[in-house]
């Protein structure tokens, strides 16, 4: 943003109108087009005039909207620095530090910015902003320990801390901060009533015994009787629901199993021998344009699913909620503040839909719905968790979650389901359930077909054309992160190339280290060796192109990649995490490598080269994947399963 700047003191100031322009369009516009094309609009005022804050801001906001990921880091610390009193750009400076996972160095950025945090109270304001949008709710304790003391009467950050205090169900702490705050007479009806749902709900906690808002999950679900179990060759209305409708593979999961089942309704055939008598429904917390979360909206759209997103559903209060007992209302309360917005939207949703089957998926949509679809007497559930629990990934993990698992586990018309045998033993495991109870439930898979589209035809002939003389194909396809390593990913195809230099690489994907990976293949020399293609909707087509599929994550679930390496008939050469075991048959169809954790390039590079050297080996492992993956994998088969375990029937875990 830097560069586009007039830093000419005789330059002319912003018109207000277009200060105000850009502020609107930041705030109302919320298409990436619609975001580009104000952007593109604004953007000559930018070196036109004077530097201004709010026009600045305005505009940086619009380039966040454009869902860009590569260096956005950089560009937000770059306008944060401009503008150092700027709370927008400092929490979206943090915002990113948080997306990329590095989180810890985000709070080293904060305690260098705000040196004396601890000891003033302004920089103390400023820092707990910046720690709050990195979760580091701990750094925030640390200040307020420390400041609060000193500056009895600072009011402002007493309500900060008050309100954070509250997001974090910590209700008896907010109270004796609320206790501290003076003249609340004085103050607004909005400061009143944070200090008064603090008191509240801290004397609620009293009445439970318990200094734990977690186990406000496990005394509702005591609450609630067990719904009579629906018999007979049918299933009723099924809603599905989860976070958002992203790309990631548990989304596009979710949609295709979602889309499968409302195309049975519609022809009105049978899904694993049960009758379907009402259409499906898929529920989500939003669709947010801006963050890409409404990525397979369409797709629901044209198989004609009925698709609510809760972000457009007035919030629903407690004195309007149906056929809820005076016990339970007075529990919601106290659940944690976006828990019990979406528990309030969904429960008449469930009633008004009669839904008679909840598919929950993922740990945070069973944190949001599963009390809902309780409450509103839903008579089957059933949660999908992909990959490891949240115990093994602490950006996952909240302190709610075993307690809700715990309780949920003893009631009988609640199954759990995971996406491979890894995930459901680890959950077991950590829940301290017994093994089975975690039903593998394996990815939905479509066919792998090598169909394309002109553009598709016109990237790979970019890439042979580049790349004349390599005889051999490896294909990557994942996310650009620290997880699917592939900076790693590169090293190892030039380490390979340094022996058989007549191979080509081709990585399809993105994400924030995308613009890392261009400039390492740059730097080895190998920009016709190694090729980037970006985000690809037809990977079947380069799937078919390739010898072989590379992938080194170091954490997985159930790889969607290398199942549909193996339905096309391509042999794979792993890291051995997650569900990778489950997929691929080591020395039959692919390798697994020893080391998920520290892998070494030269030791992958070798098993690589050796690999694709017996061309006869590689054939027979591609021609095996394709005879024994379709039966485990398949769509149809899978929904079979999936009908059976709606109705509790005992196929469902053979």
């Amino acid at each position: 943003m830097s560069d586009r700047l007039n830093f000419d003191a005789q330059a002319p100031h912003v018109p207000s109108g277009l200060v105000a322009e850009a502020l609107d369009a930041s705030r109302d516009v919320k298409e990436p087009d619609r975001a580009k094309a104000a952007f593109e609009r604004l953007a000559p005022a930018l070196q036109q005039y004077q530097p201004d804050r709010v026009f600045s801001v305005s505009c940086a906001m619009l380039v966040e909207k454009q869902r860009n990921t590569d260096g956005m880091l950089e560009f937000w610390s770059d306008l944060r620095g401009l503008f150092p009193d700027d709370q927008t750009a400092l929490r979206m400076m943090m915002r990113w530090y948080r997306r990329e996972r590095r989180v810890s160095s985000g709070i080293a950025k904060l305690h260098l910015l705000f040196p004396e945090s601890h000891s003033d109270v302004d920089e103390a304001e400023s820092a707990c902003l910046g720690f709050a949008e990195l979760r580091a709710f701990d750094e925030i304790d640390r200040i307020m320990d420390a400041v609060l003391p000193a500056y009895p009467d600072a009011r402002a950050i007493r309500m900060r801390y008050i309100k954070i205090l509250n997001q974090q169900t910590r209700y008896l702490e907010a109270k004796a901060v609320a206790d501290s705050v003076a003249d609340v007479d004085k103050m607004g009806p909005s400061s009143r009533d944070l200090i008064d749902t603090a008191q509240r709900r801290a004397a609620k906690m009293a009445l439970l015994y318990s200094n734990d808002a977690a186990d406000t999950f496990a005394r509702i679900i005591a609450e609630l009787p067990v719904p009579e179990r629906a018999v007979g060759n049918a299933l009723g209305a099924i809603t599905f629901y989860t976070g958002q409708l992203g790309t990631g593979g548990a989304e596009r999961q979710m949609t295709r199993i979602a889309s499968a089942f409302q195309a049975q309704f519609q022809r009105g055939q049978t899904v694993g021998g049960l009758a379907l008598t009402a259409p499906t429904d898929v529920v989500v917390k939003h669709t947010t344009p801006e963050t890409g979360a409404d990525f397979y909206v369409p797709v629901l759209r044209r198989a004609r699913v009925m698709t609510t997103s809760l972000a457009n559903v007035a919030p629903v209060p407690l004195d309007q909620l149906k056929h809820v007992t005076p016990e339970v209302i007075n529990l919601l309360e106290l659940l944690p503040g976006d828990v019990f917005e979406t528990t309030c939207k969904l429960i008449p949703h469930f009633q008004e839909r009669r839904t008679q089957i909840a598919y929950i998926w993922q740990d945070g949509g069973v944190l949001f719905a599963t009390l809902a679809a309780l409450i509103a007497g839903v008579p089957r559930i059933l949660t999908s968790f992909r990959g490891l629990p949240p115990n093994l990934r602490p950006n996952l993990f909240r302190p709610e979650l075993p307690v809700l698992y715990k309780a949920l586990a003893a009631l009988p018309h609640v199954t759990f389901s995971a996406n491979s045998q890894i995930a459901a033993t680890a959950y077991e495991d950590w829940l301290g359930l017994p093994a089975g109870t975690v039903i593998v439930l394996p990815n939905a898979m479509l066919p792998v077909l090598p169909d394309g589209e002109p553009e598709d035809a016109t990237t790979w002939d970019r890439i042979v054309r580049a790349s004349a003389d390599c005889t051999q194909t490896v294909l990557g396809v994942f996310r650009f992160d620290d997880n699917k390593r592939p900076l790693f990913w590169i090293d190892v195809a030039a380490a390979h190339l340094k022996r058989q230099p007549d191979t080509r690489f081709v990585i399809v994907g993105t994400g924030y280290q995308f613009a890392a990976c261009r400039s390492r293949i740059a730097e080895l020399g190998l920009t016709d060796r190694i090729f980037l293609t970006g985000v690809q909707e037809n990977v079947g087509f380069f799937m078919h192109k390739a010898d072989l599929v590379m992938h080194l994550a170091q954490m997985e679930g159930l790889p969607n990649v290398l199942i549909e390496a193996q339905l096309a008939g391509v042999p794979v050469l792993a890291t051995p995490a997650g569900g990778t075991g489950e997929v691929i048959s080591d020395g039959a169809t692919g390798h697994i490598l020893p080391d998920a954790d520290a892998p070494v390039a030269a030791e992958v590079a070798a098993r690589l080269t050796a690999m694709l050297s017996d061309s006869e080996t590689l054939e027979l492992m591609g021609d095996l994947a394709a005879t024994t993956a379709p039966p485990r994998f398949l769509l149809d088969h899978i929904l079979d399963r999936t009908a059976a375990l709606f109705s509790q029937t005992e196929e469902a875990s053979s």
